[in-house]
């Protein structure tokens, strides 16, 4: 009998461990609408605004130190061009091919904006701002993908989970591509991109992905001995 409870043990907590994984590959997702549009970030949206995964509690845009002001957010990809606010004083374009971030599928663009004017100086083509993300749940994984960061100290993260952190995204050549990853995010605070006093500063578009936290193992563990449990007592009684 002890044989046979150490047996059922043993193939339950194996059990246990593949459901763990499962879990974890099932709860990673990419986090970018699949869809182009503008995303409310507190200051409205111009034609409407699209829906996010539920995964984000909300994104808040907050005054960008380059700037000085809120920027908008948009998704975006470079097989279409797009136009907002069309005929207004701030009319935002989006070209089909952008100049230093040229790849594919959607993304997260953000766009200059000076509040007090209601005026973008580069009409949509100077992807700068700063935000901060809140997830409805924790997240055990997330990883940015950060396109075509050119100047130093300027693009990174800035703070996690309500506490000052500071990291930032080296500086790269035309169209470069890096990734930073982070583990147990609730909410996260990143600054993209350079609005340069001279004229065009640096543009840095991003993409999001992750996984939420999957449920404790001892839990899993414990829900399996019950099984296992259950399933000797059946055993015995037979």
């Amino acid at each position: 009998m002890k044989g046979l409870f150490t047996k059922a043990l043993t193939s339950t907590i194996v059990a246990s461990a593949m459901l763990a994984a499962a879990a974890n590959a099932a709860n990673a997702f990419d986090f970018v609408p699949q869809q182009e549009g503008e995303i409310d970030v507190g200051l409205g949206c111009y034609d409407g605004c699209i829906q996010l995964d539920p995964i984000f509690e909300s994104i808040i845009s907050l005054t960008d130190s380059s700037n000085g002001s809120r920027s908008r957010l948009f998704v975006d990809t470079l097989a279409t061009t797009n136009t907002y606010n069309a005929g207004g004083s701030n009319e935002l374009f989006f070209k089909k091919k952008d100049a230093g971030t040229n790849n594919s599928g959607f993304f997260f663009r953000p766009s200059e904006y000076n509040e007090g004017s209601d005026y973008s100086e580069e009409t949509g083509q100077l992807e700068v701002g700063t935000y901060q993300f809140n997830f409805s749940s924790v997240l055990s994984e997330l990883s940015i993908d950060f396109f075509d960061t050119e100047s130093t100290r300027t693009t990174g993260i800035t703070a996690i989970n309500g506490e000052s952190f500071t990291d930032w995204v080296a500086r790269g050549g035309n169209n470069n591509l890096q990734t930073k990853t982070f583990n147990d995010v609730s909410s996260i605070t990143i600054t993209f991109g350079n609005d340069s006093p001279s004229g065009t500063g640096d543009g840095v578009n991003f993409r999001m992905e992750g996984a939420k936290a999957a449920p404790e193992p001892f839990s899993m563990i414990g829900a399996g001995l019950a099984l296992g449990a259950g399933a000797l007592l059946k055993n015995r009684k037979k």
